[in-house]
């Protein structure tokens, strides 16, 4: 048992390495070169979203990309609260910078978050679409930046998602973000997409309509994956960053439930992922499995299992920390060991229910949502 203990922890390590070397392939590659400023579209789809809709619009009004070449488009999505009423004054005072749209109903039968930013890229007149939500606010490099990293060949660009942290529960969620953030990051860079964060994506428009938008893609708890995964499919060249410039920071869960309900969503909408991505997860699965046998054998072997999957997370986080400039979240890495390992018992059993509540809303696999 003890030998197969060592497989496991050699396994872990050795992807890790891998994930590492996958990083520096990321930010290896070239910026466009050229000087033009193509039009861009930026989309924000809000719910119930008036504690936040503010300071993200006003951190998109004051990006650096040229004025006249951008524009700012706040989708309110049947928002129950005073969202639509905080777009319409911040559009009043934008100079015509930011247009605002309510959804309506669609025959397509496309719902939720993905009907919103659909029902956007319909009245975008960019070349380039950029989304974010509500509860963001993008530095203001954040469109030039990103922009930039649309080449010839690349037709999307996914950017990182830093969690506010101003505690130890807000720090574990943001090691949290930038440790998946930074292997799906890993995976694309050998071409294989396993997951992303929809709230710092863009793409080109012309690549959307080729594979047919929200409205073309299967229904799924994260639509923007699935949207992602469809470009993949397409062969649309795709590029993952690691970079401060583009990187976007968000509110972190107020709670142990909000967090719960969020992991609920991405783990249902995980599991339409690659046969690359299922392999992480049983390896995954096996170093767990390893954690939890590991201390009936002896102290030694739980050590050796412990300190491996310390370390290789150790090494392949620390460039990435580097990079966006959120080393001070090293003093929380301990404890995110334990909330990491305690996440990954409890959300496989929350898979049993096939029901995600989400922004005052319940989704079923069936496709529909099924209550508000």
């Amino acid at each position: 048992m003890e030998t197969v203990l060592y497989i496991i922890c050699g396994l872990y390590l050795g992807e890790f390495l891998f994930f590492a070397w996958g990083i520096r392939r990321a930010n290896s590659k070239a910026h466009n070169e050229d000087d033009g400023h193509p039009r861009v579209s930026v989309i924000v789809a809000a719910r119930n979203e008036e504690r936040n809709i503010s300071a993200c619009l006003e951190a998109l009004v004051a990006q650096t990309y040229p004025e006249g070449k951008f524009e700012i488009i706040a989708v309110n999505d049947e928002s129950e609260d005073a969202t639509y009423t905080l777009m319409d004054q911040a559009s009043r005072q934008s100079d015509g910078r930011i247009r605002v749209i309510t959804t309506t109903s669609d025959t397509s039968g496309v719902i939720g978050k993905a009907k919103a930013i659909a029902q956007g890229v319909d009245v975008a007149t960019g070349e380039i679409i950029l989304l974010t939500d509500a509860d963001c606010t993008p530095p203001p490099t954040w469109v030039a930046s990103t922009v930039s990293r649309f080449t010839h060949s690349v037709d999307v660009v996914a950017g990182f998602t830093i969690v506010k942290a101003t505690s130890l529960f807000t720090e574990l969620q943001q090691l949290d973000w930038l440790h998946l953030q930074a292997i799906a990051a890993a995976s694309m860079a050998f071409g294989s997409p396993v997951g992303v964060v929809g709230n710092n994506m863009g793409f080109r428009r012309d690549a959307y309509e080729q594979v047919g938008g929200y409205r073309n893609v299967r229904f799924s708890m994260t639509e923007d994956f699935a949207l992602f995964l469809e470009f993949h499919r397409r062969r649309c060249g795709i590029r993952y960053v690691c970079d401060f410039e583009s990187r976007i920071i968000t509110a972190p869960c107020p709670d142990l439930q909000a967090v719960l309900r969020q992991k609920h969503r991405w783990s249902r909408g995980g599991m339409e992922s690659t046969l690359h991505g299922y392999s992480i997860l049983v390896v995954a699965f096996f170093m767990l499995c390893a954690f939890c046998i590991a201390p009936f054998i002896s102290l030694l072997v739980w050590a050796v299992v412990w300190g491996s999957k310390f370390v290789a997370d150790l090494l392949f986080l620390l460039p990435v920390l580097r990079k966006l400039r959120t080393l001070r979240s090293l003093r929380s890495f301990l404890p995110f060991q334990f909330y990491f390992i305690a996440q990954a018992l409890v959300v496989p059993l929350m898979l049993l229910n096939p029901n995600v509540r989400w922004k005052g809303r319940v989704f079923a696999t069936n496709e529909k949502s099924v209550g508000i």
